[in-house]
């Protein structure tokens, strides 16, 4: 067997990676991620811009997702500490914008097909180039698409033969009942790969395969 056991690759920080659902953050509100063991909060601004900073306050490390949003900016709930988009602290109520302390890191984000993505990677100048393009399949009436929203503790390439393996329906048979799963083929693209099976129910629209496809790392 050639190449590196795929089992003890981590996550690689310099590509954009899924951390929410774009219907979590509300105009005006922020929430609190994680990526990696890094605390990051996502919030929309009320021009309904998405953004991304470190999770902690320079201050006392205080959660940033517990504070304000105003405007396209982010204020700590405990000192009012305020963060532009970029992270640059822009105002200490007691201490004078003369004598503005360090801020927080920013992340590159984007949002894609309904999800929000961050470049938690070093080397900004490949955010842009790597930039996720849309699934595709999403739109694809031919295609069901499902959320996931729970966290699972396991290396991502478990996650992804648990969703290429129909058979393993076994597990849900009493909620499913029980399913016969026959692989009709397999096939592979440029950052996608799919396994076919045939419909468990009438065919969509037409369609007379189920599918499930997943994104290659």
């Amino acid at each position: 067997m050639s190449g590196p056991d795929i089992r003890r690759i981590g996550t690689h920080p310099d590509h954009w990676h899924p951390i929410a659902w774009s219907k979590e953050v509300k105009i005006g509100k922020a929430i609190g991620k994680c990526f990696a063991s890094d605390p990051i909060v996502l919030y929309r601004g009320t021009s309904g811009r998405m953004f991304a900073l470190e999770d902690r306050c320079a201050h006392r490390q205080v959660p940033l997702h517990l504070g304000v949003v105003g405007g396209d900016a982010l204020r700590c709930g405990y000192h009012g500490w305020t963060y532009n988009c970029a992270g640059a602290c822009v105002d200490v109520p007691y201490l004078g914008r003369e004598r503005l302390p360090n801020g927080v890191r920013s992340y590159p984000v984007t949002e894609v097909d309904g999800m929000i993505f961050i470049f938690p990677g070093e080397d900004i100048t490949l955010a842009e180039p790597r930039k996720p393009a849309s699934i595709g399949s999403k739109s694809d009436r031919r295609y069901v698409t499902r959320r996931l929203a729970r966290d699972v503790a396991c290396h991502y390439s478990f996650m992804h033969e648990n969703l290429f393996d129909m058979n393993h329906q076994f597990l849900h048979r009493r909620k499913m009942g029980m399913i016969k799963a026959t692989c009709l083929g397999r096939s592979a693209g440029t950052g996608w790969c799919e396994v076919s099976y045939p419909p468990v129910g009438p065919p969509i629209r037409g369609r007379s395969r189920h599918s499930q496809r997943s994104g290659e790392e």
